[in-house]
């Protein structure tokens, strides 16, 4: 299951919205999260074919900042609303065609340190209410968690970011690395002034290592926005199936296979008497029986 997240930085430009589908089409999700529509919920509705494809839940931005989003094909996953509010989104998400249910947070962080801290307590407080359940944690933080998350203007510590790594350590939130790109949005400027940052990402919360899943991250080359949009793929954690030990009797033609095998398994010499082929029918009895 796929669950890509993105600050589209507005949703009425027919350029941006061509972008944005064929980004959508590209990364076929399943559930999407998405930031800054500058829209009301209506009008959004009726750009995402949510009458036609998909289902969703909006919140109406503020004029021309805010909005979010969150999309999803009814024909795969049900989504329940929880709570909402114009910096985030709770909704329950339940796969139909796979053993797997979470809670999906929408967030997009404010630009200012106090809507910040309050948006964090909001968060922690639903946290806590939905644990020990998996939550996935998506969107646009507007925080970096270190200096090192920046590239280029002023690069030091700060409070947003101390009350983000608060936030995140109180909850104990565990990040999902993305390959893909070290940084999300850019300010699309040139030389010097060029700025760079990673605030757009994936936590997890709960009992999330319990669970035979895989959680992958990736940060998508796709533009339409001065952000880059970051997917996470969930899927089994499928265990392998087990070649059979088997012994060819052909092998015992090679004069070295013997002692390779005994350095291999650093099995003791073979018993006098004892034939080879009977050693290592035994053996391979003996690692049957084992995995049984």
């Amino acid at each position: 299951m796929k669950f890509p997240t993105w600050n589209v930085r507005g949703y009425n430009a027919p350029d941006n919205r061509r972008l944005i589908k064929r980004g959508f089409d590209q990364a076929k999700p399943k559930v999407i999260c998405i930031q800054e529509t500058k829209l009301d919920r209506e009008a959004v509705a009726c750009i995402s074919g949510v009458r036609q494809r998909w289902s969703g839940h909006f919140v109406d931005s503020d004029g021309a900042s805010g909005g979010l989003g969150i999309l999803w094909n009814p024909l795969v996953v049900q989504v329940e609303v929880v709570s909402s509010s114009k910096h985030w989104q709770v909704v329950k998400v339940i796969s139909k065609t796979m053993d797997f249910s979470c809670f999906l947070f929408n967030i997009y962080g404010s630009t200012l340190v106090v809507d910040k801290c309050r948006l964090w307590e909001d968060i922690s407080k639903h946290l806590e209410e939905v644990r020990p359940h998996l939550a996935i944690i998506a969107g646009d933080f507007n925080a970096t968690l270190s200096f090192l998350e920046k590239r280029g203007g002023a690069r030091r510590l700060n409070r947003s970011q101390l009350d983000f790594q608060s936030f995140v350590n109180g909850n104990a939130l565990f990040e999902v690395a993305a390959k893909g790109g070290n940084f999300t949005w850019m300010n699309r400027h040139r030389g010097f002034s060029n700025i760079a940052e990673k605030i757009d990402r994936f936590f997890l919360a709960g009992d999330w290592n319990l669970a035979p899943l895989v959680f992958e991250a990736e940060v998508l080359a796709i533009s339409g926005s001065d952000h880059f949009p970051v997917s996470l793929v969930v899927q089994k954690d499928e265990v392998p199936i087990r070649c059979p030990f088997k012994v060819e009797k052909m092998w015992f033609r090679e004069p070295s296979f013997r002692d390779r095998v005994v350095g291999w398994w650093k099995e003791a010499p073979v018993e006098e008497g004892f034939l080879a082929f009977q050693f290592f029918k035994k053996l391979s009895f003996v690692k049957q029986k084992l995995k049984s």
